[in-house]
Parts: structure tokens; C-alpha cells; sequence
């Protein structure tokens, strides 16, 4: 809880090493923060790839239901998907 005696203990353990030990210890946790970071980053491009592939899949689920209405209403699978940009094939399942 007190800082000059963290300070203090810091430094005793420091003293215990020697230079070549301690730029070793310096190194290794310069590659664990190196690695942390880049699974951060890793974690953070899945999220945002997750959320794009959730956009897409909701745009063209939006897209469906505008067909099936569209085909329910009597409109022709060729104007359909030349309106949504669905193909004739994915029209034609619903």
C-alpha cells in the first residue's frame, strides 16, 4: 500500500539479478505484452468480422421478406429479383 516501500522492494529485487538476467526478464515480458496485444487485436477483428457477416445476413433476410411479399402480391420472379437483386433461384425457395 505504500509507495516508497514498493519503490524500495522493487529495487531489492532488481539487485538480485544480474544485468544480463534482467534484460532476459525484460524481454520475456516484452513478448508476453507483444503477444497479449496481438490477440487483442485478433479478438477485435473477429468481433468486427461478426458484425459485418450479421449486417449481410440481416440485409438479405430483409431482402426475402420483401420478395415473399412482392410474390405473394403477384409480381413475377424476374421483376422480383430484378428489384431485390436475388436471384431467380433463391426466389424460387421461397
Amino acid at each position: 500500500e505504500n509507495p516508497e516501500i514498493n519503490q524500495a522492494l522493487e529495487i531489492v529485487e532488481r539487485s538480485a539479478y544480474s544485468d544480463g538476467d534482467l534484460y532476459a526478464y525484460e524481454d520475456y515480458l516484452l513478448e508476453l505484452m507483444t503477444q497479449r496485444n496481438a490477440m487483442s487485436n485478433e479478438r477485435a477483428e473477429g468481433r468486427a468480422e461478426g458484425r459485418a457477416e450479421g449486417r449481410a445476413e440481416g440485409a438479405k433476410h430483409e431482402k426475402l421478406a420483401i420478395a415473399l411479399k412482392m410474390k405473394t402480391k403477384g409480381m413475377t420472379l424476374d421483376d422480383i429479383s430484378d428489384l431485390t437483386g436475388l436471384s431467380v433461384d433463391e426466389l424460387s425457395k421461397i
